[in-house]
């Protein structure tokens, strides 16, 4: 049985998404779990544009406009090892093979953005991870950051959390929907003929905005751990790894357009035939972005289903780097 999905829209820069799962994911769902506020902006001075279908362009993408991607979407759980195709569980708990792929927009968020400059900053970043400097109730004013309430959640069994973290039956601690998100960015070609660049030159990358590696994915504690005693079934973990960053890219002090490493470099933007009332070349590229609770992830069971989620996601143009 699949649990409904309601979306709504807030206000200027947020909006409501009630997105659930199924019985038969990797753990036992709650009935509701909520993404209330989702925000794309680039970092002050960073000389960007963005644009949804390259045509009407504009320094900021609308409430409005981001509602239209998903409305009527019904969003679950999944797992991808490459941030582009994803599935369902392999977990069995009826009698059928319960592997489906996921659908954009429909089961997971799916954004694709076109963004063009006219200067010498070329490149564009992901950058400033400050969910450790908010919460949900007070998100910074900018940067990149996943958010949530938490969920108070009394524990039906005794399951081993961590490495040396045990939680104890009818113990009661808040979890956090937060701790499970990933996200990944792919870099895409437009049709623009001066772009004679190889797929296998095109940018891509799953990050774990929690920079946990510890709490990451396919590990015998946490979700896994409890889905086994609260259900006493066999869970094989994963054989395939999620290759994630758990950083984001470094700037010189000195100077924030030239980076130190590309560990979060999202697209290299190409000249087009196109110019400005100025008569500047404009360049330009395109990226999707994918956001997806991660069905793996050590973090992911019962209580953060009921839980409710604020993302903002922030981009910087840059020079190439420094070698």
């Amino acid at each position: 049985m699949i649990k409904k999905l309601y979306i709504t829209a807030l206000s200027m820069i947020l909006l409501t998404l009630t997105f659930t799962t199924a019985t038969f994911a990797w753990v036992s769902m709650g009935d509701t779990n909520r993404v209330d506020g989702l925000q794309l902006n680039m970092k002050p001075d960073s000389f960007l544009e963005f644009s949804l279908d390259g045509i009407e362009w504009s320094s900021e993408i609308t409430t409005e406009q981001i509602n239209e991607l998903w409305r009527g979407s019904r969003l679950m759980d999944l797992t991808s090892t490459d941030g582009t195709n994803f599935i369902g569980n392999r977990i069995q708990l009826v009698d059928a093979e319960l592997n489906f792929e996921g659908i954009p927009n429909v089961n997971y968020i799916s954004i694709e953005l076109y963004v063009r400059t006219t200067t010498r900053y070329r490149n564009v970043y992901l950058v400033n991870n400050v969910s450790q400097e908010g919460t949900f109730d007070n998100p910074p004013a900018r940067g990149t950051y996943v958010l949530s309430k938490g969920v108070p959640f009394r524990s039906p069994v005794t399951f081993n959390l961590g490495p040396n973290d045990t939680v104890f039956e009818n113990e009661i601690r808040t979890y956090f929907a937060k701790d499970a998100i990933r996200i990944s960015l792919t870099e895409l070609k437009t049709d623009n003929p001066l772009d004679t660049r190889d797929d296998s030159e095109l940018r891509s990358f799953i990050y774990d905005p929690t920079e946990n590696p510890i709490r990451g994915y396919g590990k015998n504690y946490g979700g896994v751990d409890y889905l086994r005693k609260s259900k006493a079934v066999y869970i094989q973990l994963p054989d395939t790894p999620q290759p994630v960053i758990e950083r984001l890219s470094n700037f010189t002090p000195d100077n924030p357009y030239i980076p130190l490493d590309e560990n979060s470099k999202v697209a290299t933007l190409i000249a087009t035939d196109q110019v400005n009332d100025q008569n500047k070349t404009y360049y330009m590229g395109k990226f999707r972005l994918n956001i997806w609770v991660e069905g793996w992830d050590a973090d992911s069971f019962d209580a953060i289903y009921e839980d409710t989620l604020l993302f903002s996601f922030e981009f910087q143009s840059a020079e190439s780097i420094v070698i």
